[in-house]
């Protein structure tokens, strides 16, 4: 390739100057602000949505956004009445205000030639960007817009800010953040995932993903390796025993914090007992090791180090080449997209276990014979719902779970047939009193 493939750059305008600026600087940033903070007569919406008119040529994406107003953000199009309302907080505002552009090569820039591409990729990167930056999306208002009037090195300028002063200052009173500066390692995990995005692979890595979560759900539909079944029923039965009665019960929730290193030991005993999810595990993980070489690639990590032997030195010789130093140490994205799916195929054990808990209950009461026959009914059909929800959510089939149904509705069977013995024991007795 020619040149790099994606250029990040970010900058940001504070709401003042420290005292020891001078004359000319106070004058400079005035004008500054006043552009980015919409209230001057040159002002940044004017110029993300105007640029590039008289450039000539096709200006199909260009022409559509100007039937609307021009900008966009991760959630799509801005309205007027949003627009309006954006620029009103933005003069209000007291803060920083960020702005900069994503710009990608000859090669590359294809990929954001229509405004739902723009939406895809901000949509993709801006929203992690914004938590690395401790910033929260819901508390920013992103204005962006693209630019075709350089037609080989398309663009999208964008420009964001607090909507709200909500950081506490020492009288706990509330303010913006200070500081405006964005930190190294969020600038580089901005850049590998627009790199990543222009890459554009990422269908086939969700794509394992997904097809290695259908397997592990389907994991018990096969009536295979029947040998470590007891094994799997006995953890997935103490789990749901142990677990909390009461609060949130999910993989990430911090209630369950304690048993995630034991949801992953069910996780892979269930990955033993099939082949299938077993390969489309391993297949994933393989995906992982390719995407994690791509990031290599993107931080310019050189010479190459091919660790796993399904990355071959040829075809990463073919991936585009990129200049910038990145530290490695700053890029989370792999633990990030390993811990996502780790919680998917745990929330599948624990959502079993969440299942079978309520039978488990049953089994500590002992009511009498109406009671029992009661109990026999509910237990029927909660078999039944929790065998429909098992299948719904984990597989087919719950040959585990049937069985250990099957022995409860037997015991309360069990227990009303020896009442009624019982009872017409007594009957027989007073009979032969009074004969």
């Amino acid at each position: 390739m020619s040149n790099q493939p994606v250029v990040f750059n970010i900058q940001y305008t504070p709401y003042s100057l420290p005292r020891s600026a001078t004359s000319d600087e106070r004058a400079r940033h005035a004008d500054e602000r006043a552009f980015f903070d919409m209230s001057g007569g040159k002002n940044v919406y004017d110029y993300i949505t105007t640029e590039g008119k008289q450039t000539g040529g096709k200006r199909t994406a260009l022409e559509y956004l100007q039937k609307s107003t021009g900008v966009f953000n991760d959630r799509g199009m801005i309205s007027e009445k949003d627009v309006r309302e954006m620029k009103a907080r933005v003069r209000a505002n007291k803060g920083n205000i960020w702005h900069g552009f994503i710009s990608l090569n000859e090669e590359e820039s294809y990929k954001i030639d229509t405004p739902e591409k723009c939406i895809e990729l901000i949509k993709r990167t801006f929203p992690s960007f914004l938590q690395d930056m401790k910033l929260s999306k819901d508390n920013v208002d992103l204005m962006c817009a693209l630019h075709l009037d350089r037609p080989h090195h398309l663009h999208i300028h964008f420009v964001f800010w607090e909507k709200e002063p909500k950081y506490k200052d020492k009288d706990g009173k509330p303010q913006y953040r200070r500081r405006g500066k964005v930190d190294k390692a969020a600038i580089d995990n901005m850049f590998v995932r627009l790199g990543l995005f222009v890459d554009g692979r990422n269908g086939g890595f969700y794509r394992r993903r997904d097809k290695a979560i259908k397997e592990l759900r389907g994991v018990t539909a096969f009536k295979t390796v029947m040998g470590l079944r007891d094994e799997v029923k006995k953890e997935i039965i103490a789990l749901a025993k142990d677990m909390p009665k009461e609060g949130r019960t999910s993989y990430g929730s911090k209630n369950m914090a304690p048993y995630r290193e034991r949801v992953d030991r069910i996780v892979q005993m269930l990955l033993s007992c099939d082949g299938r999810a077993r390969a489309a595990d391993m297949k994933f993980y393989q995906e992982l090791a390719k995407r994690e070489q791509r990031i290599k690639n993107i931080c310019g990590t050189l010479p190459f180090a091919f660790s796993n032997q399904n990355v071959s030195a040829e075809t990463m010789e073919e991936e585009p080449r990129y200049h910038n130093e990145i530290d490695e140490k700053n890029i989370h994205l792999i633990e990030e997209l390993e811990a996502d799916y780790r919680r998917r195929q745990g929330n599948l054990v624990l959502n079993l276990a969440k299942h079978i808990k309520p039978e488990l209950l049953m089994k500590r009461r002992r009511p009498n014979d109406k009671i029992l026959k009661k109990a026999l009914g509910i237990a029927r059909r909660e078999v039944s719902r929790s065998c429909k929800k098992f299948f719904a959510t984990f597989g087919q089939e719950c040959d585990i779970l049937k069985r250990d149904f099957t022995h409860r509705l037997q015991d309360i069977e069990d227990e009303i047939e020896r009442e009624r013995d019982k009872k017409n024991n007594v009957k027989k007795k007073e009979g032969d009193i009074k004969d």
